[in-house]
């Protein structure tokens, strides 16, 4: 055939041999097999490690999880701990504050009783327990009691506490003892805050 002919014939097409696989060696040179081993045992090893680098880090995160677990516990049991102490200190202050005001002005415990009388039901007798050590205290102020209240008996108790009065009515009794009352103000604070 020609060559003339082989150009004007459209339906023929080239045919070229076909390539090897890249696997196959023939026609390659030896660093290149060398460079491709060399390739393929770093990317081998580059998988290793980083699987390896992640099983690390999961324990180092779970050895750090469990520390921020543990911090935040001790940080709840601390501050509970304070906030308790702080309570009991405060307490303490106001308690020391009350008695040392208390001492110097006696009044105030009269001054609280006469509060408690107005807080009665206004008919029938009204009963002042008091600590003998206040009689003398309640009888100079007497006349300002019976302004309240027109008809008071006190009752002299040693039970009774040297800070307060006991004011009893018909129907009700008022506690005017300041360790009482603040008593009942922690025991207040508790039931509403859920201290201990």
């Amino acid at each position: 055939m020609s060559k003339k002919r082989i150009g004007q014939n459209a339906g023929l097409a080239r045919f070229d041999m076909p390539m090897l696989k890249a696997g196959h060696l023939i026609g390659r040179s030896a660093d290149h097999v060398e460079r491709e081993a060399y390739e393929h045992g770093f990317a081998a090893g580059e998988a290793a490690g980083f699987e390896m680098g992640q099983q690390k880090a999961k324990v180092l995160i779970d050895k750090v999880d469990a520390l921020l677990t543990e911090l935040t516990t001790l940080k709840a049991t601390m501050a509970k701990e304070a906030e308790t102490q702080c309570v009991e200190l405060a307490v303490g202050m106001a308690r020391k504050i009350l008695m040392q005001e208390v001492a110097t002005k006696p009044e105030i415990i009269v001054q609280l009783a006469k509060e408690a009388l107005t807080k009665l039901e206004r008919t029938g007798q009204v009963t002042i327990k008091i600590n003998p050590s206040l009689y003398d205290l309640f009888m100079k102020h007497k006349p300002d009691l019976l302004s309240c209240h027109p008809d008071i008996a006190f009752d002299v108790d040693p039970s009774v506490s040297k800070f307060g009065s006991v004011v009893i009515g018909p129907v009700e009794e008022v506690v005017t003892d300041l360790d009482e009352q603040l008593r009942n103000l922690i025991k207040d604070m508790r039931d509403r805050y859920g201290s201990n």
